[in-house]
């Protein structure tokens, strides 16, 4: 050995060395010294293999660069079925999946037979475009053309894009059939079971087959956990969602920021605010604690957290917390964004703060943030109550000059505005402004415009703003 390392080892320059080399550089992310290795083995006169075509076609196709994966696939003479399903991969992953599957007929054109792994690429491909009749059709086809069995991964991606489709029932008759089958679920094909049942909301069909993991020993992760206390947040029940975090945890499985976020607005919403607080100051906690075992183990606040609970706070009329909250999280490295600035001028309204109002809807550009149809009626709002009209329809002008369009808040909010300093033609335009643009009132509205029309001796005006309303809705009837 120390012979060897006197006199220099000979790596042998063939071309299985560069194969070598070609491989650790795609492994590495090093894509252009693959490339640049592939060159020089041709200029060298060395012949490039098929294992040298179908390291740089993987390598290529992970960096996203599929027409040049394709280029280099034309100048092979025979390529295998590697070959085509990592190219199959690389086009469904852009999305090109109509492409996928004309490289599968062309491989079976040539004699090749498709395994589970090139079905797998393309059913993937199919379910991600929402496409799953396709997807279907070639599960039916492994199975009676190919004699190929599905295995668990093709079954779950058809199961999930079916649930995502609206396809309820052929979702539970697929789940039952893979099993009849042989074919038992995972963690994947359980979860995307829970999530479309908490979706429909069928959270004892739900929460009976989280059950059915547990005597399978199959453990729940954070996502089947986080998709079922969604589930329970939504349909109210806060005290469940809290028992089954207790439980994940006790089972081991540290809740994410997602989860944490869920169970926070589920409280924010149900007038919880104090226990939504303390679990936030037990997330902090977590962070700074290195150290120490807590149930939250480091999970990080996001800009979600924060904006749930600043707008918790300002609901409850405890803006100064909310504002202290909002100057932390610079401190925290987190950014606020058009969500954040919504709330806080919705708070800085409630304060009869105006003027910080409307400086924080101006400064919102200069920090890359634009106001959504959330901000905008925000702070039209603030401006209706406290009787400046002008200044609120001076906001809605400048909506449509951003084109952002006016929704049925917008439109009321300013008749209220209008209304309160008791310009009653100013309520009119905007209720026909509302109409023509297809937005219809509610009956409280209609009913409000009406007495004040009533209450000035307008009964001509009256009944032509019922005509044009009726007008307006036949149309849209008909349309």
């Amino acid at each position: 050995m120390s012979n060897n390392i006197k006199h220099g080892l000979q790596i042998p320059c063939d071309i299985y060395s560069f194969n070598i080399l070609i491989k650790c550089f795609c492994s590495c992310s090093k894509l252009p010294f693959a490339l640049s290795t592939f060159g020089k083995l041709t200029k060298l006169g060395f012949h490039p293999t098929l294992v040298t075509f179908n390291t740089l076609l993987h390598g290529l196709c992970v960096e996203d660069r599929v027409s040049e994966a394709l280029d280099l696939f034309h100048q092979m003479c025979k390529p295998n079925v590697v070959t085509f399903t990592t190219l199959m991969n690389g086009l469904c992953r852009e999305g090109r999946v109509v492409e996928a599957v004309a490289l599968l007929d062309r491989m079976v054109e040539d004699g090749l037979q498709p395994n589970q792994i090139t079905y797998g690429t393309i059913v993937d491909g199919m379910c991600k475009m929402g496409d799953t009749v396709s997807a279907l059709n070639l599960l039916r086809k492994m199975e009676e053309l190919s004699h190929i069995k599905p295995d668990v991964v093709i079954y779950s991606a058809i199961i999930d894009g079916l649930w995502k489709d609206g396809r309820h029932t052929d979702a539970q008759n697929l789940f039952i059939e893979m099993q009849d089958k042989g074919i038992f679920p995972d963690i994947v094909t359980y979860s995307c079971m829970i999530n479309g049942f908490c979706s429909s909301g069928k959270w004892s069909e739900a929460q009976r087959l989280l059950q059915e993991m547990l005597v399978r020993k199959i453990s729940p992760d954070v996502v089947t956990f986080s998709g079922l206390i969604n589930a329970l947040v939504k349909e109210g029940d806060l005290n469940s969602a809290q028992d089954l975090l207790q439980e994940m945890i006790s089972s081991g499985v540290c809740p994410n920021v997602v989860t944490c976020n869920t169970l926070l607005d589920g409280l924010c919403d149900s007038g919880k605010l104090k226990d939504a607080l303390e679990m936030f100051k037990a997330m902090q906690k977590s962070m700074m604690d290195i150290d120490a075992t807590h149930a939250f183990n480091g999970v990080e606040p996001d800009v979600q957290t924060y904006n749930i609970l600043i707008s918790g706070l300002i609901n409850e009329g405890k803006f100064l917390e909310a504002e202290e909250l909002y100057e932390e999280m610079p401190h925290r490295g987190i950014v606020p964004d058009t969500v954040t600035y919504s709330s806080m001028i919705n708070g800085l309204c409630k304060q009869s703060r105006l003027d910080e109002a409307t400086q924080m809807f101006d400064s919102m550009g200069s920090k890359s943030f634009s106001p959504n149809i959330v901000t905008f009626n925000t702070l039209i709002t603030g401006y209706c109550k406290a009787g400046m009209v002008d200044d609120g329809l001076e906001l809605f002008c400048e909506m449509g000059r951003r084109g952002i369009v006016a929704n049925a808040i917008t439109y009321i909010t300013l008749i209220r505005g209008f209304r309160k300093v008791g310009n009653i033609n100013g309520s009119l335009d905007i209720f026909q402004e509302m109409i023509s643009s297809g937005v219809y009132p509610d009956t409280i509205t209609i009913r409000n415009m009406l007495t004040g029309l009533w209450s000035k001796e307008e009964l001509k005006r009256a009944l032509a703003m019922l005509e044009e309303l009726q007008m307006s809705m036949d149309h849209h009837l008909v349309g």
